[in-house]
């Protein structure tokens, strides 16, 4: 035991542990003043605590920019994909409203022509890409009440009459087609009269058989003459474009651009019935235009 008090490591331990736990307690508490073993320490380790302070901010930078660089690619990403949805949603709004448009004019002259026809709306499903002027396919058929050479029509003017049928849709051959041949006169003079039937360009017309001493000129409004069992009289087919006399001197033929739009029918209207307006009737109807 003696001995062991004789060890100096010993003693040196426990000079050591003393020193720190002195050391300890005069640092634990705040003071405004410090001693000179604790301004040597400070000051001999200040400048290796800057280094590591300033090793820490360098590695921190990098990382701090990557993280928000992330965070704002996440950011611009869902705001694309937001702008994306309302674009859509206003493309989707948009095309509600023209149809709306469409839908409100047919049952606009709907009404204003019960009186001469029996109208069925239709929605055209298909046209044919090589036939583009020729034909189109309605969601309308026989179970319908739809029959073969019924006419076609829109609020702006004559489309076509109804070609083959099945029982829930028909094929509507458009007037732009040369197969179809409708008889036609000008509202302007209801004197000149004529065959309008399509022409090789597509969506063009042309009006044959016009007497040579006919009053017609460009911007005359031309409309189905009601003399054919298929086409009621009176429905606009379109606008007299150019004039021309043909070789034989007898005749003249005009250019038409039809009043309707082939390329963008969308929803069309089948005459399922009419019932011809009488000569007398016709005669009143500038007078109560009038009124």
């Amino acid at each position: 035991m003696p001995g062991f008090f004789k060890n100096k490591v010993f003693w040196s331990g426990v000079m050591a542990l003393v020193a720190t736990l002195i050391l300890i307690n005069m640092t634990s508490s705040e003071r405004e003043n410090i001693t000179l073993l604790e301004r040597i320490l400070r000051d001999t380790y200040a400048p290796l605590q800057s280094r590591v302070t300033e090793m820490r901010d360098y590695l921190s930078g990098p990382r701090s920019i990557f993280i928000q660089k992330q965070e704002l690619s996440e950011r611009i990403a869902e705001l694309e994909e937001e702008i994306a949805r309302l674009n859509l949603s206003n493309q989707i709004l948009r095309e509600n409203e023209e149809e709306i448009k469409r839908l409100r004019s047919i049952i606009n002259f709907r009404d204003n022509n019960l009186d001469k026809y029996e109208l069925l709306a239709a929605r055209v499903i298909a046209r044919s890409p090589n036939n583009w002027f020729q034909s189109i396919i309605i969601d309308k058929g026989s179970i319908d009440g739809i029959e073969k050479n019924m006419p076609v029509i829109t609020s702006k003017g004559l489309v076509g009459r109804v070609g083959s049928i099945s029982q829930h849709t028909a094929q509507v051959n458009l007037i732009t087609d040369r197969e179809i041949a409708v008889g036609a006169t000008l509202q302007r003079s209801r004197e000149t009269s004529g065959v309008v039937e399509g022409m090789v360009e597509g969506n063009l017309l042309k009006m044959i058989n016009i007497p040579y001493y006919a009053s017609v000129k460009p911007n005359d409004i031309v409309i189905t003459s009601g003399l054919s069992e298929v086409f009621p009289k009176g429905i606009d087919i379109g606008v007299i474009y150019q004039v021309t006399e043909e070789p034989n001197g007898l005749l003249l033929s005009a250019t038409v651009v039809p009043t309707v739009n082939f390329s963008k029918l969308e929803e069309v209207m089948v005459i399922t019935d009419f019932w011809p307006v009488s000569e007398e009737t016709e005669a009143e109807l500038p007078a109560l235009a009038e009124e």
